[in-house]
């Protein structure tokens, strides 16, 4: 070298330059092949003065002014460019990956950049253990190399998809092998790997696997689908199978019907031109001949005949109303049910509707109106359905409910047409009778011109001749002549209000009835409106406003009617209910009018009065300009010159003054945060109320806010921030208000919250700035203080360049010079240094599976934290993986195949970190997990061939086993042609070299023979019901297992069916019809299995149930057939017997002509000559005669209301039943309607008016009826419910009139009687002109000369006269809520009835409001506020009616219970403010008292500032003047004492692993207290905070850790929040902990100077640093300490590093070998004079 001082020189000035630049170093190319070039540049290009490339610890070129030097193992390889700094190197090997630096010292800067040297990938080649495969069966090893290549990666591709592992596809190997376990049909490829560097990739040849399977998912297709609503097929389809399956091979195929192979082997099977005989069960059959799998599914094809032909035909008589009727449907083909309907609806089985076996006849007994309508049958089976025609059915009835119309009342002259008609179905024939003779037939009849001998009975009978019934109705007709003339008159005065009133109604012609109308609507009889008897005089007893309008009267008859003019009613009255309209209030200079207005007719007079004294007239009045004086009231008094009455009204005017000027101004001291403040609202002028105003918003009280009674002055308790804003008063009266201008309130505050802005670390040679602001009004000022000592003033400190001692607090002071208040906040500045280099080392052994294995991380510089990474990702310690204390140490307890993968460490502190490069960590194990792919089954003379793989890495090695004899080697071992002898265990070695592990795993093959011959045969009798029976299977083969199939579905046991041990035999324990059917056995092994033909089953029994058909009822002279049939197998012989003799035999038996003597038990006996059984049933046969005659008749007396009546129904013929009939319908028994034993009788127990009508009876048989003719009964009665009419009210001087009138049959007759004394005969009486003599009792007596019986009824008259005073009278002047008090109200004159009006609404009465007797006094028991109001009395008799004038009530009352408004709590020194109110009549006065003793008056109360004394009971007390009354309310003041000041505090310096204790120091009272870390909620139930506990006051760590680093505050709370303290960072102090001392190991003299060694801890506070050599202590201190090169120099380095604070000293050592001399090179330049002045002056240097 030229100059090697020089470059000593320079590399040792390097070693302690710490470069910070902007530079990369970008090379040319990156990764390289090997032999290539490269080019690395340094970016942006910068001319460096001195300087040096290297390669990792190696210098390759150094360069200074005036040249440069390359070391010697470059030289020829390298080439430098001073210009741009660029280096190239040529020819690349694999050794040259690394980092490169190129570092300078002037300028200053390095930069670094790593190169990676690879070999390219060649000739990548695949290969698999095997190709041909069996899914589910077998597995498939793929291997994946290269000729040559390094720092591979492994890709495997199925197709273009990516291969990942999973639970089936094991990577092995560093990725190089692939395991696909148990193969499916989707991994048949093709396979290929690839292999990529960063400078080539190669891909193998693709692999393709023949994976065979199946056959799967086997289904079956029918052709054609079923019509839909069909579950059968037509004969004569042509119906396809067709059947599918997944397979590979191709499968091939069988088909089976009802369980016997079919002579078909395609995948379709055609069934042509099909019969019902090919019903039954297809199955098809798939097998594949190389996975030796079979699968089959079956299928049910029902064939059936198509019905043909469907009728509905009626079967006998046709309907008739309440008869049976019978529906019979015939169909052609067969049927599986069959559906009637009714009117396209579905009829379902009732009580009236029957259906026979098999629905093809439907009975409807008795058959009634809702049954007619259209008639459908419809008949199915599986294949077709097919509806009958229509059937239309009308049922015949009646004739019913007959009817004439015609008018009831006609006039002489006219003709009148009767119309007669009856539901009945055929229609009726109509004949007509007039007062019982006939007059025509038809059911038309016109009379002829009327006389008045026409009137009378028209009676029409209605027949029908097919139902042979009549019925009859009858019509009366009245004759009448018509109504003339009609007017109203007036009798004697005019109307007057509350006077009495009539009008007559004079008409001409004769008159039935007058009715009164009043403007076009019926008047009506009331308590003020009476009538005459006839109505012809309509009296007004008080004529009221409602009165007036347009009356009219109408006369009429039943055929004419006449209405008179109208005649017009107007009411005169008033003055009433008089009002004055104007204003309440009025100015001074301002006039006021008031108009006054009363209702009157005619209109009033109008005169005015002020304050007593009149001042005008007219209904209007002007005052003039007002003065106060002008205040008072003003009084109208309207007159009514007719009715000579008066009425009064009052009205209060109020004179005001204009408010003018209103100003918000500040009483005191201005806004001060928390303190008392007040405003007072100054006005000029008349104020009736101040409101006041926050930024234009109401402003209400609260428990800050009060106002002063008359809300001049708001004061603000506490002033809070909130109260910022705008305010404003405002002061007004009814006629004006002013609002003052805005004042604006500005709360001064703080300072608050001050907080430090600026870096929690900083490195040494930077400066650091802090802001630190506050929350303040005004703005705050600020101090600096560090470590307790000023240090500057203002927001803002900087700094200075940072050293190792600028670490500590930072205190910023806030003060506000108006609010006298400091705040205090701090900010901990923490100093660090860079760390360099991390490298990964393994400790020990290379990695092998589940051993343990060790990773160390080397580091260079300060190191707060190391972390792993796997693959780029973080790495974390768990059950397998533990990192050492300070984690620079990675121990893997069991290493497994997981931790694969490319290591790396990081080292970092808070402001620098450096990662290592990766270390690519591969696990060798195995072997594991062997397995043997082959099959378990195998047929003699046939070879099986077994597969051996297993995971390792390296590959195992295999060797195989027969009954534990070795027989092979290899994967692969193929067994030869199989014996019996063959059977047995094969079992797979798999041994591992390099592990030194072996594996076995073991596969047992059986070998079988085939299965040849099958059939089912009976054991012993042939099957009987409910007997035993028994089949047996006979196979010939060997056999593992026998199965039953029934109709080709399996069978198993049950409680009537069992099978053998071996399952060869069957048997039923006691056969059932459900075990017909065909049966096979199925004889099987794995390899094959053979199925029986079958064996059809038949089950004997019976005869069972045997039936007989045919009717139960018989006419004599008719023949009867009977048929019997009953269930057996096989069919059953027959013979019949009457009454217990043998007279045929065979199923049928028809009876000849029936007589009398036929009547009796026919009985059928079934028997079966197999079963040897036998069942009889018997039917019993009734025969009957025709009924002839009926007719109704009387039994003894005619019919009277209330005794007893009888009816019989005389009958010739034979009769069943008995029916009676009234007016057309059913009638049955109740509880005064009686029937005899045979129904013959009608006995009513008492006759009602109810019974009327027309009765007949009705008598049967089986097969004929008849109904009588009709019996009309009336029922004689009376007389009942006499009524009198007529008023019950009348004035003396004038007649009343009565009518008497009763209910009566016949008609009765009447007499009168006057309080006893009869006075006259006849309905009607008139009393003659009354007399106060003629009040009494008026009796009428009717009696009936055919019952013998009377009736009487009275009626009370009563003469009265009218009302003519109402006022009312009370006894007290004040009225207080909770008393008795009572009104009375005062009448002139006999009332009939008096009301209380409230309000002008009726007085509710209740158990507090009651009236007396006579309603003449009113009670409140006890009076209450809502009592209130103004009080009426009404007096009212028939004639006339007085309401009092307004009594008002007044009701003084309270207080109720008082409110108390305020806070409940209050801190001390705060001032709380009461305020008190209660609802009271008149308002109450106030008194406050404090635990008893009295404090203040008034409704306010406020308490001056507030001591723990002051805690206690506030109680108000309400007072009422007038009432006497008090109520009281009190209310709890809490006080507590205020939090003023919260701290942390410490026990001690933090020291790692030392217990310590952080304390929250309180002045003042608190509730609960909570801890903060870094402004969060500090949990302590997590991992993290696992070693905290809390206990009062206080925070222990047990211990404290550096994890605990962190800013913590306490919050202590009381009832009015929380209160946190400032921040106390804790900063736990450690260390040392890994001391690491670096410097080369090997020195040689002569190529340099001094070498440097270094010595790095991690510790808090920073370490000192002591040096020993061989164990000698040295001079010298610090981190860096440089040996002058010297033999006398070599030895053993200790660095001690120590930690003043810990008072932990930790230490390590390097060894320093010292070789050679060298002589001295000159030194004659000037850059060598200052790099050697340099480096005397930076280090110590020890030469000793």
């Amino acid at each position: 070298m030229e100059y090697p001082l020089v470059w000593v020189l320079i590399l040792v000035l390097l070693n302690f330059t710490t470069g910070v630049s902007g530079q990369v170093v970008v090379p040319s190319m990156n990764p390289l092949a090997v032999g290539s070039n490269v080019t690395l540049n340094l970016v942006p290009q910068s001319p460096i003065n001195i300087g040096t490339w290297s390669y990792e610890t190696t210098a390759i070129v150094i360069f200074y002014p005036g040249g440069s030097s390359v070391s010697t193992s470059y030289q020829g390889r390298v080439s430098f460019n001073r210009s741009s700094s660029e280096l190239s190197i040529n020819s690349l090997q694999l050794n040259n990956s690394g980092l490169y630096t190129i570092q300078g010292m002037e300028p200053v800067l390095k930069a670094v950049v790593t190169l990676s040297v690879q070999e390219p990938i060649s000739n990548v080649t695949l290969r698999a253990n095997a190709t041909d495969l069996v899914e589910s069966n077998d597995t498939s090893i793929f291997t994946c190399s290269v000729s040559s290549g390094t720092s591979l990666s492994y890709r495997w591709l199925n197709g273009s998809s990516e291969i990942t592992a999973s639970d089936r596809v094991w990577l092995g190997g560093g990725n190089s092998t692939l395991t696909i376990v148990s193969v499916t049909r989707h991994d048949e490829g093709p396979f290929r790997c690839e292999v990529i560097n960063g400078i080539s990739n190669g891909t193998s040849q693709p692999i393709g696997l023949n994976v065979r399977y199946g056959p799967s998912n086997l289904t079956m297709m029918v052709v054609p689908e079923m019509t839909i609503g069909h579950t059968a097929y037509k004969t004569g389809s042509v119906i396809t199978l067709s059947c599918s399956a997944q397979s590979k091979p191709t499968e091939s195929f069988k088909w089976r019907f009802n369980g016997a192979f079919l002579n078909e082997q395609s995948p379709k099977l055609s069934l042509q031109n099909t019969r019902e005989n090919q019903t039954g069960s297809y199955a098809c059959l798939a097998y594949n001949n190389v996975t030796l799998q079979f699968a089959n599914i079956n299928t049910m094809i029902k064939i059936v005949e198509p019905i043909s032909a469907v009728s509905l035909n009626r079967d006998g008589k046709p309907p008739i109303l309440d008869q049976s009727f019978t529906l019979r449907c015939e169909v052609t083909g067969p049927v599986d049910y069959i559906h009637w309907l009714m009117n396209g609806q579905l009829i379902s089985l009732n009580n009236r509707t029957f259906f026979s076996t098999g629905n093809k006849t439907m009975v409807i007994n008795p058959i009634q109106f809702s049954d007619s309508g259209e008639y459908l049958c419809e008949a199915f089976n599986a294949v077709s359905n097919l509806t009958s025609m229509t059937y239309k059915l009308v049922v015949n009835f009646g004739p019913e409910r007959p009817a004439v119309t015609c008018p009831d009342i006609a006039m002489t002259g006219h003709s009148v047409t009767f119309n007669c008609s009856a539901s009945s179905q055929p229609p009726s024939q109509f004949s007509w009778f007039f007062n019982g003779s006939q007059v025509a037939a038809g059911s038309v009849y016109e009379t002829g011109q009327l006389t008045l001998a026409s009137h009378g009975d028209y009676t029409c009978v209605a027949f029908n001749n097919i139902t042979v019934r009549n019925s009859t109705v009858s019509k009366m007709l009245t004759v009448v002549e018509t109504v003339t003339m009609t007017i109203v008159k007036v009798i004697g005065a005019q109307p007057t209000l509350n006077k009495r009133f009539s009008l007559t109604c004079g008409s001409t012609g004769t008159v039935y009835s007058i009715q009164w109308m009043r403007n076009g609507w019926p008047l009506y009889a009331s308590n003020r409106t009476d009538f005459s008897m006839n109505n012809n005089t309509l009296t007004l007893n008080s004529v009221q406003h409602s009165d007036n309008g347009d009356y009219q009267c109408s006369a009429s008859n039943p055929l004419s009617n006449m209405t008179s003019p109208e005649y017009r009613l107007i009411v005169n009255y008033g003055p009433e209910m008089p009002i004055i309209t104007g204003p309440a209030l009025g100015e001074t200079g301002h006039s006021v009018t008031f108009n006054c207005s009363a209702s009157s007719q005619p209109p009033s007079h109008f005169s005015w009065l002020f304050n007593g004294s009149q001042v005008a007239t007219g209904s209007a009045f002007e005052t003039g300009p007002l003065t106060l004086a002008s205040h008072g009231d003003y009084t109208c008094v309207a007159f009514n010159n007719i009715t000579v009455r008066n009425s009064t009204v009052s009205k209060m005017l109020t004179v005001v003054e204009t408010v003018t000027m209103t100003i918000v101004k500040v009483i005191g001291a201005q806004p001060t945060l928390k303190e008392r403040f007040s405003l007072t609202c100054d006005t000029a002028g008349t104020v009736y109320s101040i409101h006041w105003m926050k930024n234009s918003w109401p402003l209400y009280a609260d428990n800050r806010t009060d106002f002063s009674i008359n809300n001049n002055t708001l004061t603000f308790n506490s002033v809070h921030y909130s109260d910022n804003g705008h305010y404003q008063c405002s002061a007004s009266n009814p006629l004006s208000n002013m609002t003052s201008p805005e004042y604006r309130l500005i709360v001064n505050y703080g300072p608050e919250m001050p907080i430090i802005t600026g870096p929690a670390l900083g490195e040494t040679g930077h400066s650091v700035t802090f802001n630190c602001s506050a929350s303040s009004q005004p703005p705050s000022h600020f101090s600096w203080l560090f470590n307790g000592s000023q240090v500057a003033t203002g927001s803002a400190f900087e700094t200075g360049p940072l050293t190792l001692a600028s670490h500590g607090d930072y205190t910023c002071v806030a003060f506000n010079n108006i609010t006298v208040r400091n705040n205090t906040v701090s900010k901990m500045l923490t100093v660090v240094e860079t760390v360099t280099m991390t490298i990964v080392k393994v400790i020990g052994a290379q990695p092998t599976l589940k051993e343990t294995f060790s990773l160390t991380c080397e580091t260079t510089g300060t190191v707060y934290s190391i972390h792993w990474m796997k693959n780029s990702w973080p790495l974390y310690a768990d059950n397998r993986t533990e990192f050492s204390i300070n984690n620079n140490t990675l121990t893997f307890n069991s290493v497994q195949h997981s931790d694969n993968g490319d290591y790396q460490c990081s080292a970092s502190n808070p402001l620098s970190n450096m990662t290592s490069p990766e270390y690519r960590l591969i696990v060798n194990y195995g072997p594991e997990m062997p397995i043997i792919t082959g099959p378990a089954l195998g047929e003699t003379g046939h070879s099986v061939t077994f597969n051996c793989s297993a995971s390792s890495q390296p590959p195992s090695h295999f060797s195989w086993l027969f009954n534990g004899s070795q027989v092979a080697t290899g994967s692969a071992f193929e067994t030869g042609p199989l014996t019996l002898a063959s059977h047995g265990d094969y079992t797979c070695v798999a041994f591992n070299n390099i592990t030194v592990r072996n594996n076995t795993v073991s596969k047992m093959l059986t070998v079988v023979e085939t299965v040849t011959m099958t059939i089912v045969k009976v054991i012993g009798a042939q099957p009987t019901l409910k007997e035993t029976f028994s089949l047996t299977c006979e196979t010939t083969g060997t056999v593992y297992s026998i199965h039953w199939m029934k109709n080709s579905w399996p069978l198993y046991a049950d409680n009537r069916t069992e099978f053998s041990i071996n399952n060869n035999t069957l048997t039923f324990n006691s056969v059932q019809h459900s075990d017909n059917g065909d049966y096979q056995c199925s004889a099987s092994n794995p390899l094959s299995n053979m199925t029986s033909p079958e064996y059809r089953l038949i089950v004997n029994y019976g005869p069972e149930m045997p039936i007989i058909t045919g009717p139960a009822l018989g006419e004599t002279g008719h023949s009867v057939t009977f048929n019997c049939s009953a269930s057996s197998q096989p069919p059953s012989h027959f013979s019949w017997l009457f009454n217990g003799s043998q007279v045929a035999t065979g199923s049928a038996f028809e009876t000849g002509p029936l007589t009398l003597a036929s009547h009796g038990d026919y009985t059928c006996v079934a028997f079966n000559n197999i079963t040897f059984r036998n069942s009889t049933v018997s039917k019993m046969l009734t025969v009957v005669a025709t009924v002839t005659m009926t007719i109704v008749k009387v039994i003894g007396a005619q019919p009277i209301l209330n005794e007893r009546f009888s009816l019989t129904c005389g009958t010739a013929g034979k009769v069943s039943s008995i029916q009676w009939m009234r007016n057309g319908w059913p009638l049955y028994a109740s509880n005064r309607t009686d029937f005899s034993t045979n129904n013959n009788t009608l006995t009513f127990i008492s006759v009602q008016h109810s019974d009327k009508g027309d009765y007949q009876c009705s008598a049967s048989n089986p097969f004929s009826n008849m109904t009588s003719p009709y019996y009309k009964l009336i029922v004689n009665y009376g007389p009942e419910m006499p009524i009198i009419t007529g008023p019950a009210l009348g004035e003396t001087g004038h007649n009343v009139t009565f009518n008497c009138s009763a209910s009566s049959q016949p008609l009765s007759q009447f007499s009168w009687f006057f309080n006893g004394s009869q006075v006259a005969t006849g309905s009607a009486f008139e009393t003659g002109p009354l007399t106060l003599a003629s009040h009494g009792k008026y009796t009428c007596v009717a009696f009936n000369n055919i019952t013998c019986r009377n009736s009487t009824v009275s009626k009370i008259l009563t003469v009265v006269a009218p009302i003519t005073s109402v006022s009312i009278s009370t006894g007290e002047t004040q009225v207080i809520e909770g008393d008795s008090f009572t009104m009375t109200c005062n009448i002139v004159g006999d009332p009939s009835s008096i009301h209380w009006w409230k309000n002008l609404t009726l007085v509710h009465l209740d158990n507090r409001t009651q009236v007396s007797f006579d309603n003449r006094t009113l009670t409140f028991n006890p009076v209450q506020y809502s009592s209130y109001g103004e009080y009426q009395c009404m007096a009212r008799n028939s004639v006339s009616n007085r309401t009092s004038n307004r009594y008002t009530l007044l009701v003084n009352y309270g207080p109720k219970q008082p409110v108390i408004a305020a806070a409940p709590i209050a801190e001390t020194e705060q001032r709380v403010t009461f305020n008190c109110s209660a609802s009271s009549q008149p308002p109450s006065q106030f008194s406050w008292f404090f635990n008893g003793s009295q404090v203040a008056t008034g409704s306010v109360y406020e308490t001056g500032p507030l001591t723990l004394a002051s805690h206690g009971e506030y109680t108000c007390v309400a007072f009422n003047n007038a009432t006497g009354r008090n109520s009281t309310v009190s209310r709890m003041l809490t006080v507590i004492e205020a939090i003023k000041s919260v701290m942390v505090k410490r026990n001690k310096t933090p020291i790692s692993s030392d217990n310590l204790t952080l304390t929250c120091d309180v002045t003042g009272r608190y509730d609960t207290i909570y801890w903060m870390k870094d402004n969060l909620s500090l949990v302590l139930n997590n991992t993290l905070n696992s070693d905290i506990t809390i206990s009062n006051n206080s925070l222990h760590f047990s211990p404290v850790k550096v994890s605990n680093d962190g800013n913590y505050q306490c919050v202590a709370t009381n009832l009015f929040g929380p209160h946190t303290s400032p921040k106390y960072q804790l900063l736990v102090n450690y260390g040392p902990l890994g001391v690491n001392v670096s410097g080369p190991g090997l020195v040689v003299i002569g190529s340099m100077i001094s070498v440097n060694l270094k010595c790095s801890a991690d510790s808090r506070p920073t370490s000192e640093y002591r040096w020993k050599h061989n164990n000698q202590s040295l001079p010298a201190t610090g981190p860096l300490m440089a040996v002058g090169v010297s033999l006398k120099n070599a030895g053993i380095y200790t660095c001690v590093a120590k930690n003043s604070l810990t008072n932990i000293s930790m230490s390590k050592t390097i060894s320093l070998d010292v070789n050679g001399h060298s002589p001295a090179p000159p030194f004659q330049s000037r850059v060598g004079l200052m790099l050697m002045g340099l480096v005397a002056l930076s280090l110590p240097l020890i030469n000793h």
